[in-house]
């Protein structure tokens, strides 16, 4: 089970309802009140080494999915997609990688 806090996930959705059409990608530490948006692969692996307990945020923006795909992580990271449903609605879907297929992960808002 993974919990954020539900101001954390209303930030994350506005930030791409923003963002609109742009990729985003960022690293959440848990219990922090917001992501930290980083610009390219080298910021966001450099992050990810120093702070391995991070979550990796990402839209379905084909940069942003290339990006997170290009990272060396363990079975073990988490990641958190920001989703959106044929009818435009965005939500956040939490998941493990393990050899390479998503494990869904339950995610609960404080």
């Amino acid at each position: 089970m993974l919990t954020i806090k539900r101001t954390c996930s209303n930030k994350i959705i506005t930030r791409a309802i923003d963002g609109e059409g742009q990729p985003l990608v960022a690293l959440l530490d848990p219990g922090a009140e917001d992501c930290e948006v980083c610009i390219d692969r080298d910021q966001l692996q450099a992050r990810l080494d120093a702070n391995p307990e991070s979550i990796i945020v990402y839209n379905q923006q084909a940069d942003a999915i290339a990006l997170v795909e290009s990272l060396e992580v363990s079975p073990a990271q988490v990641f958190i997609e920001i989703r959106q449903d044929t009818k435009g609605v965005l939500g956040l879907q939490a998941y493990h990688k393990k050899d390479h297929a998503p494990e869904a992960l339950e995610l609960f808002h404080e």
